[in-house]
Formats: C-alpha cells, sequence, structure tokens
C-alpha cells in the first residue's frame, strides 16, 4: 500500500493533470457513437464515459507518476533551485547574507549542527570568501537535518504540500502537450467544438501558473517549519 506522500504527492498531481485531456477524449467518444444524440440526453451514459476515461487515467496517471516528477523537476525544480539544491530555500535561509534569518537564530542553528553532527556551517567570513562553497556545505548538512527531522507529521505536510506542486507542473506540460496535438487533429477530424479544447488549455495553464508561485512559497515554508524543528523552537512555543 501506498504512503500519503505518494499517493498525494505523486499520484494526485499525475491524475489531475490528465483529467483534462480525459475529460476531452470523452467527448470525443461521444462524437465517434452513432447514438450520440441519445448518449447526450442520458446522464448516465454521459458518467459512464467520463468515469471510463478516468478509470484509465488513474492507471495512467499512476505509471506516469515517475515520468511526470522528472519533468517538473529538470523543468522546474533544477532551474529554481539548481540540481545540487544550492538555491533551495533551505540552503538560502541558512547563508549570512539572508535577512530572513536573524544572526542569533543561526547561531543557534550552527551550535545545533556541531552537537548534533559535529559538522561545522561556514562561518561568514567563509561565506564571503567562497558563497559556492559554503552552499554545497550547507546543503550537504540540509539533507542530514531532513533525515534528523522525518518522524514530524507537520514537517511531512509540508514536503507533500512542495512534492504537489511541483509534481502537477510536469503533468501539466504532458497534459498540454496532449491537449495540443488533440487541437491540431481537430483540425483535419473536427472532432469537438474549440471552446472545449480552449477552455481545457486555459484551465491547465492557470493551474501549472498557480502551483509555479506557490512552489517556492512551499519552499520556504518547509525551511522555516525544517529548522523550527531542528532547533525545537516550533515545539517550545
Amino acid at each position: 500500500m501506498m504512503n500519503k506522500y505518494i499517493r498525494v504527492a505523486r499520484v494526485y498531481p499525475a491524475i489531475l493533470g490528465v483529467l483534462p485531456m480525459c475529460i476531452l477524449l470523452a467527448m470525443c467518444i461521444g462524437e465517434w457513437l452513432s447514438t450520440y444524440q441519445a448518449v447526450a440526453g442520458n446522464v448516465k451514459w454521459i458518467t459512464w464515459m467520463i468515469g471510463g476515461t478516468s478509470l484509465v487515467s488513474l492507471s495512467v496517471g499512476y505509471l506516469a507518476s515517475e515520468l511526470f516528477r522528472e519533468t517538473s523537476k529538470w523543468l522546474f525544480q533544477y532551474p529554481l533551485f539548481r540540481k545540487d539544491e544550492t538555491e533551495m530555500p533551505t540552503t538560502k535561509m541558512l547563508m549570512w547574507e539572508n535577512a530572513a534569518m536573524s544572526p542569533e537564530y543561526h547561531k543557534e542553528i550552527a551550535a545545533k549542527v556541531k552537537d548534533t553532527f559535529g559538522i561545522k556551517l561556514p562561518t561568514q567570513k567563509e561565506e564571503q570568501m567562497d558563497p559556492e562553497k559554503a552552499k554545497q556545505k550547507i546543503a550537504d548538512v540540509v539533507s542530514q537535518i531532513r533525515q534528523n527531522c522525518r518522524g514530524d507529521e507537520l514537517l511531512k505536510q509540508y514536503n507533500i504540500e512542495f512534492g504537489f506542486c511541483r509534481n502537477y507542473l510536469g503533468a501539466g506540460v504532458w497534459s498540454i502537450i496532449l491537449i495540443m496535438s488533440l487541437g491540431i487533429t481537430n483540425i483535419f477530424c473536427d472532432w469537438l467544438s474549440w471552446w472545449a479544447i480552449v477552455i481545457a488549455l486555459l484551465i491547465q495553464l492557470l493551474l501549472m501558473v498557480g502551483c509555479y508561485l506557490l512552489l517556492e512559497t512551499r519552499g520556504w515554508s518547509y525551511a522555516k517549519y525544517l529548522f523550527a524543528t531542528f532547533t525545537g523552537t516550533y515545539k517550545n512555543k
């Protein structure tokens, strides 16, 4: 049985991503059927058509979730945060140049890192001399902090929200490609009215824009709570 992260952050975005395409395909099936007029007036059969294609989308969505995840990583996560995670909010927050964290809180985290892992975070002077090296060291430390705090349920929820937004972007890319392909085919076959294709495309684009805007916001929220959990700040409030 799949865990909550795989179900909510991987499978659900895949299913939602292909759902607009499935609805369009259901409408195409209606056009292909010679008894379309009878079917169009029968709610039961319309539900069957959309439900049937949605059931297929469940299978395809599960199998394609890895493809969508990798697509979102290469097109969105890596350009935004880099593959080595040196531009992730969790890394940026521990940089001395970042004003999101007070010097006192930074020192508290550094002391906790030293006590827990025996690793010394870069000093302000070391960071100024070689920022890239400092980022890489911080990224390595953050991976250990994540492992240390992985049992926290609220932290898992933040991680799921970030994963959902990221993976939906990958699903959205492939959905748009399929919708546009259907639109090109529609030029020659005239299966659907153009308003249905345009609306499906606009809905998908708007959802992608929303997830893209939320991606970094969710990343910063995750970073703040990660360090609060690590230092015990959240629990002490």
